[in-house]
């Protein structure tokens, strides 16, 4: 698999000694450098390099009437500020060329190179990395919606800052995988299609790879609408803490606004006023104020205000 995936010194000098030229292997990957070098190899190199001028954004396909052509960016899949996974392919009926500059690309073929088959056509070879590529989505899918349920168990104890926090950063990488396995399905069935059949020739491999893609894509949905419940519910927590809490700042307001009344009333010392020079008058106030209260009290449990 290693000497199909890379080109050795010695391939090159074979390939020289019979035509002049470099072969391109079943599968090789080289530098955006290197591509450039070989342009004369590639003739729909222009409409690549298009691509790789600027940084990979999306996944796609093109098809001409001697090749495929296109761009994949998988998304990371861990927590962490590492940059997506991208590369560029060049497909033909003879081979497939990847190009990519970091060797990321290089480094996953050969650790994976096992699960790759043997023999097949480079069409196959590229359904098959696809596939590889998204083998452990759906443990990945299944980790977020862990934290989602788990979220939900915590949401009672949860600030809203870090809440939200949460719950932004999950739906951004949500939004994120959406896009990607659409894009996915997209080339799949692009590539099944009458346009891309005499390079592809085999549409089997691809349309399972379609369905898997829909698959993902739709557990993304649901895991998205789970997120907006999920929101939705915090939010109702939210309004319903906040709710009590203006409820007993207002039955606070309440018990003391009668008190506050007598209070003031009794505060303006005028010389006339009655019980200002009475013995008992201070007691009598308090036993007032007292009976009040508890039968503001009582009137609020009747009525379950607390």
């Amino acid at each position: 698999m290693t000497e199909e995936i890379t080109m050795t010194s010695r391939d090159k000098a074979q390939s020289a000694d019979a035509g002049g030229q470099t072969k391109i292997p079943r599968c090789s990957v080289i530098s955006t450098e290197d591509f450039r070098g070989r342009a004369e190899q590639f003739p729909r190199h222009k409409e690549l390099m298009r691509s790789l001028s600027r940084s990979i954004r999306y996944c796609k396909a093109e098809a001409y009437q001697d090749c495929v052509i296109g761009t994949i960016r998988v998304p990371q899949k861990k927590d962490g500020k590492e940059p997506a996974f991208t590369f560029a392919y060049y497909l033909t009926e003879q081979s497939l060329v990847l190009i990519e500059n970091e060797g990321r690309l290089r480094t996953w073929l050969s650790k994976h190179a096992a699960l790759f088959p043997q023999t097949g056509t480079p069409a196959q070879l590229l359904v098959a990395l696809l596939k590889q590529m998204t083998d452990d989505d759906l443990l990945y899918l299944l980790h977020i919606e862990t934290e989602t349920e788990q979220m939900e168990e915590e949401i009672e104890h949860s600030s809203a800052e870090n809440f939200f926090a949460k719950l932004t950063k999950r739906r951004h990488k949500l939004s994120e995988l959406n896009a990607y396995y659409i894009q996915l399905r997209e080339i799949g069935e692009f590539l099944q299609s009458d346009v891309c059949q005499p390079i592809v020739q085999n549409e089997q491999e691809w349309d399972r790879f379609t369905h898997r893609a829909e698959r993902l894509q739709g557990h993304v949905q649901l895991l998205r609408e789970n997120m907006t419940q999920l929101r939705e519910l915090f939010q109702s927590v939210q309004d319903a803490r906040q709710n009590r809490t203006m409820g007993i700042i207002t039955i606070i307001t309440t018990v003391f606004f009668p008190l506050s009344l007598l209070t003031g009333w009794y505060g303006m010392n005028f010389v006339n006023m009655p019980e200002l020079q009475w013995e008992y008058s201070y007691f009598v106030m308090i036993f007032v104020v007292a009976v009040i209260v508890i039968a503001e009290i009582i009137y609020f449990k009747k009525k379950k205000f607390f």
